[in-house]
Order: C-alpha cells, then structure tokens, then sequence
C-alpha cells in the first residue's frame, strides 16, 4: 500500500511517543568508537552495560545479500585478520558472503586508544546476531545507517529496495518497529523503509546539506527524526520539530562544551563516540 508523504508522517508520528523528554537519551555511536572497537558485539555489549539507549551501527549488504554491521565497504586491513588457510584476502564486502566476511579477525590488531585492548575481539556480527544477542533487553533501542558501495566500486550498484526490505524483515521478525531508526545518507532507503513499513522511524542524514527547508524535507520523507548539529539548528527549531512529534539528534559530540550545548538545544538524545562520558556528564548535570 502507498502512502503519501503528509500520510506516512502522520502514521509514524502516531507510532511513537512525542519527542523531547526532560534529559535527553544516549547514542552510541559504532557502539562507543572511542572506548571499544567500532561495530563489534563487544562495543554492542559494554554500551548496553553503560546504560545507554541506543545502539549505533552502520550496515554494508553482502554477496548473498546479506546485512553485515560494519562501517567500511571494503575489508579493512589494518585491523582485520584473513582466515588461515581459506584462500580470503580483505576486498569489498559487497563480494563476500556474510560467512566469508565474518570469518575475518577485526578485532585482535584493534587500535591502540581503546583502554581494554588487551580483551581481543572476533569477527564483524551479522544484524541478526545483534538483535538477537539483545532479545529479551527491551530497554535497548537500535540507530541503523544503510550504507552503500562508492560509485563504481565492486558490486555497486545495490538494489536500494532489496536492501531495505531485508532489514524491515529483520525487524519485523524481532518485533523491534518501535526501537528501530533506519537512517541514511541515501534517502532512496529512506524512501522505501517508508514504502514498506510506516511504523518504522526513518532519519535522514545530510538534511542540511541539500535544503534550505528542513522541516519541508522531513515531511516529504515521511520522516520521524532529524540529526543536526548545534550551527545548522536553533534552540527554536528544535521545539519546533518535537512539538510535531519528529525526534531531534545531536551530531555526533565528544566534548563536555558540546554535551552541555546539547542539553541548551533540548537534543532528544545525544550521539557520541564516548558515551561513558556523556552519561557521566548528564549524572552531573542532573544534580
């Protein structure tokens, strides 16, 4: 069934609670990439440990089309390891099964900034294996990057709405169309997860860079969130945004002068590399 845009929005706003609470939420972004190795059941497990709301990770499409949660298109190899004796050399996901692209080590050569990098870390997980590691921890909430091959790279290009179906099947299956963001830098994905499933919050990136009208652009998706930075937004627009039920992110932050801008804006929650740090920072500031 198609809906139209002013429709679509209204079904998602109507699917999640109003936006703007009193203190906003936490996002780990790549699951803390400052503290743990980026997009790893590892990173995944020690933010939920923290008390973090969402878990932040970027999925590329496999071979078998397949979804994979890593960053990189291709196989990084500075940090990931080929399997001993499969004859797998690191190239671009997109031409890798998910069984040959998680057999590959990314976590033993992990970088040096992490604190506990003496606690090694296997194999890149499937989206599957994250949501079903966090099964029965309903507190969780999930901020899903769609990404997509370079142009001209291997593989490219990729059957947009295939790629998002297999994720709104994914997250039909575990129930999750309450704790799902789909966001994206390629709005055709945004665009189809509308097509496909309106209950699913969509957020699209780059809002700034391509309209001068934010909220016309949020509408036209059928859009339930936005991410800006502190320069591309006022306080005022922020309201303005929640009082439509549309959730507001922070860019992602790092510093204790951003998180204390964030909470001057009124963030819905905010996006960090570090966030240890920022529920540190919101304990302090609470008091």
């Amino acid at each position: 069934m198609k809906l139209t845009a002013s429709l679509a929005f209204a079904a998602v706003s109507l699917a999640f609670p109003l936006a703007a609470s009193a203190s906003p939420e936490v996002i780990a972004h790549r699951g803390g990439a400052l503290l743990w190795p980026e997009n790893t059941m590892y990173a995944f497990e020690r933010a939920a440990d923290a008390g973090v709301e969402y878990l932040e990770f970027d999925l590329q499409l496999t071979a078998d089309n397949e979804l994979l949660v890593t960053h990189d298109s291709d196989i990084n190899p500075r940090f990931c390891t080929a399997p001993a004796g499969q004859g797998i050399v690191p190239k671009a996901v997109r031409v890798l099964t998910l069984e040959q692209s998680r057999a590959f080590d990314c976590g033993s050569r992990s970088r040096d900034i992490y604190p506990d990098a003496e606690k090694r870390v296997a194999g890149m997980p499937s989206l599957e294996e994250v949501f079903e590691a966090f099964r029965d921890d309903t507190r969780i909430k999930y901020f899903i990057e769609t990404k997509m091959p370079r142009e001209g790279a291997p593989g490219e290009p990729i059957d947009t709405t295939l790629y998002t179906a297999k994720l709104e099947q994914l997250i039909r299956e575990y129930g999750l169309e309450d704790r799902v963001i789909l966001q994206s830098f390629d709005w055709r994905t945004i665009r189809a997860m509308r097509e496909l499933n309106p209950q699913v919050r969509t957020c699209p990136l780059g809002v700034p860079r391509y309209s001068n009208d934010y909220a016309q652009t949020v509408r036209e998706l059928g859009a339930g969130c936005i991410v800006l930075a502190a320069r591309e937004a006022t306080p005022e627009q922020v309201r303005g945004f929640q009082r439509d039920g549309v959730l507001v992110f922070s860019g992602v932050i790092d510093k204790e002068e951003d998180w204390k801008q964030a909470l001057e804006y009124g963030f819905d929650a905010i996006f960090t590399n570090d966030p240890v740090g920022v529920i540190e920072y919101l304990g302090r500031a609470s008091r």
